[in-house]
């Protein structure tokens, strides 16, 4: 079997042709696979006026329509040649006079592999590609957040400041913009600020070093320096076993400014705060 690619393009103003490459199609006319660019896809929505709202739609139903044919095919329901191959793209070419236009397909000496699919969407439609890790890595920083979010944020929400954003407007002396998951006074302080390890060294060196230079200005200016403050970091421990960013989770789990805790274990700050009965302390405009 040829591989083939076809480019899908939005045409925001029939009239000028103008056009903006949003998403591909590879295929062998026995499986397909097909993405879009969600920069490009946005961008297309800006110009399009009242149409934008059909956009989403049209790609669903494209993404469906192609998928399913792999499904078929996967289950041995196909016994006959795909209606939907290089000739209906053709078709389409020619006579598709909607938003969505797709180009005449073009073949290539490749397979149908993942690998070439990459390079071709590098290179007609957009260079930055979230690979397989990293939408796994995104999965789990946003089932983590839920975690947070079950588990503290919204056990102590009424208690004391959650998600709050530290700037100069809030603490003078600061230099850069902060966010905390919570924070709460009594006679102590008890905070925590959740942290990604699956990062690089410098992002993460940064963001150690900021969580270090809030609790000071805080204590500093709250007269609670060397009070036996609790000020916990979440994080989970990094993949990577011996790497820097390992090697720096270790550090800052033996250390003493931190509490360094596992996401699962969020509920502890929920309980320290209880216990201490920290509560909200700033005041806003």
């Amino acid at each position: 079997m040829k591989t083939y690619y076809t480019i899908i393009k939005v045409i925001p103003n029939s009239l000028v042709k103008d056009s903006i490459s949003v998403g591909m199609v590879l295929s062998d006319d026995i499986s397909f696979q097909i993405r879009f660019s969600e920069n490009k896809v946005r961008i297309a929505k800006s110009l399009l006026g009242d149409n934008r709202k059909h956009l989403d739609f049209i790609i669903q139903q494209i993404e469906k329509t192609l998928l399913s044919v792999n499904d078929e095919h996967d289950t041995g329901i196909f016994n006959f040649e795909n209606k939907i191959n290089a000739s209906y793209f053709n078709y389409l070419n020619r006579y598709s006079n909607n938003i969505v236009q797709y180009e005449r397909p073009s073949y290539i000496k490749e397979d149908n592999t993942t690998t070439t699919f990459n390079n071709l969407f590098r290179l007609f439609i957009d260079n930055e590609i979230k690979s397989e890790d990293t939408l796994v890595k995104a999965d789990l920083e946003l089932k983590n957040r839920e975690i947070i979010n079950a588990k503290l944020i919204s056990r102590v929400k009424d208690k004391v400041h959650t998600n709050i954003k530290f700037s100069d407007k809030i603490l003078p002396t600061l230099y850069f913009n902060y966010e905390l998951d919570c924070i709460g006074l009594n006679g102590v302080f008890t905070g925590a600020k959740s942290i990604n390890f699956n990062v690089s060294e410098v992002t993460l060196q940064k963001e150690i070093s900021n969580y270090y230079a809030i609790a000071s200005i805080l204590e500093n200016n709250y007269n609670k320096y060397g009070s036996n403050n609790n000020f916990y970091l979440i994080s989970d421990e990094p993949s990577s076993i011996g790497s820097k960013e390992h090697q720096l989770w270790e550090k800052l789990r033996n250390g003493k400014k931190f509490n360094l805790i596992h996401t699962e274990e969020a509920d502890l700050v929920a309980q320290k705060i209880e216990a201490t009965g920290a509560a909200k302390f700033l005041q806003f405009d």
